[in-house]
């Protein structure tokens, strides 16, 4: 098999990137196989890594595509992956229109319906990867050819706690051995609909006084809710942790395995990655039904909260679906009183099973496919 030169623009922000955890595995997977792999980062600073692959730091969108021209100029590289929203994936196909090199998108569709503006974009692509089934059967019914990406997920990375450490990292962390912890891991944006989910452990405390919700965020983003402001009105400043963005996986893992719960109230999801952490974890999950989220909890899997109503969001014309709050109150109540160990199980089954061997299985075939259409 011939050797592919594969350049990949994605966001490198290690602060803090669904795509850095998709773009990394795949990167590695691709030069494990033998293919050279140059990475374009969006948000990168040129920071110290372990990666296999080299990342050339890109400040913004122009930087990065002035990048890729002197990539194609200097290298020629077979297949350019974009791993970035539709909106920037557009940007991307409008500066490159006379190609001579394969193209594959790697993205999220986060809620239905997609757009017929949307979808032209993707009719542009040789292969279109969908981050889930969800995404994928919304791409299909815009009759667009596109397959669903599997992310998987290191599950000995995010491995279930024995019941000795999650006590022991209780004690380090000032948490009650009898505390009901609920977690949720989520940015400080309005499709998390972090209020939601303040809201509905709110509820649920005032029913087990001796609980703790531990936020994982961006405390301080400009778009976001004034989380502690909203902690005071809500009366659980007492009960309420945040924690920043960014933190190490090591601090992460550590906060899933100090809790009992994981909480997801987003409008709308592309797949869910947190989700899949807790899941691995052995955190029995609660999620809005909709989207990602409901493929990621279904089949007992995880507690799927109500729809209250939904409404049309500028954003691509998506769907927006908001949480019932006293459903969510109410579910959340059930699972503290029933701890349901078989759903938890399927739950870390289902994640066993997303294995990234095959990811990269799928991404060669398509970037072979890819190099083979561009030189037709």
């Amino acid at each position: 098999m011939d050797k592919l030169r594969v350049a990949w623009l994605s966001d490198f922000n290690l602060t803090g990137s669904g795509y850095l955890n998709i773009s990394v595995p795949l990167c590695n997977g691709l030069v494990e196989k033998g293919h050279d792999v140059r990475a374009v980062g969006l948000g990168y600073l040129g920071n110290e890594h372990n990666y296999n692959f080299g990342v050339i730091p890109a400040s913004n969108m122009k930087e990065a595509l002035a990048v890729l021209q002197n990539l194609s100029l200097m290298w020629h590289f077979d297949v350019l992956v974009v791993a970035l929203d539709i909106t920037l994936q557009e940007v991307v196909l409008r500066s490159i229109s006379n190609r001579t090199f394969g193209y594959i998108g790697i993205m999220p569709i986060e809620a239905d319906p997609l757009c017929m503006s949307w979808a032209m974009v993707l009719m542009q692509m040789d292969k279109v990867f969908i981050i889930s089934q969800f995404g994928t059967d919304e791409a299909k019914k815009m009759n667009i050819e596109a397959e669903h990406l599997q992310i998987g997920i290191d599950t000995e990375l995010w491995r279930m706690p024995l019941a000795e450490e999650k006590q022991t990292l209780r004690k380090s962390y000032g948490i009650d051995p009898d505390a009901f912890v609920v977690l949720t891991v989520a940015d400080n944006q309005e499709r998390k609909n972090l209020s939601a989910a303040m809201k509905i452990f709110t509820g649920f405390s005032k029913k087990v006084p001796n609980s703790k919700y531990i936020l994982v965020t961006r405390e301080n983003a400009f778009v976001g809710w004034k989380l502690r402001d909203l902690a005071q009105l809500l009366k659980i400043n007492d009960k309420f942790n945040i924690y920043e963005r960014g933190i190490s996986t090591q601090e992460l893992w550590n906060l899933y395995a100090i809790s009992d719960a994981f909480l997801l109230t987003s409008k709308a999801e592309g797949l869910g990655m947190p989700l899949l952490e807790a899941m691995a974890t052995g955190l029995p999950c609660l999620a809005t039904n909709c989207t990602g989220m409901g493929e990621l909890l279904a089949d007992g899997r995880g507690i799927l909260i109500d729809v209250a109503y939904d409404y049309t969001d500028p954003f691509g014309n998506g769907n927006r679906y908001f949480a019932n709050v006293k459903d969510g109150i109410k579910k959340m109540s059930a699972l503290y009183t029933v701890r349901d160990s078989e759903m938890v199980n399927k739950a870390r089954e289902y994640a066993e099973s997303r294995n990234w061997g095959i990811t990269i299985d799928q991404m060669e075939r398509a970037a072979i496919a890819a190099r083979r259409e561009s030189s037709g």
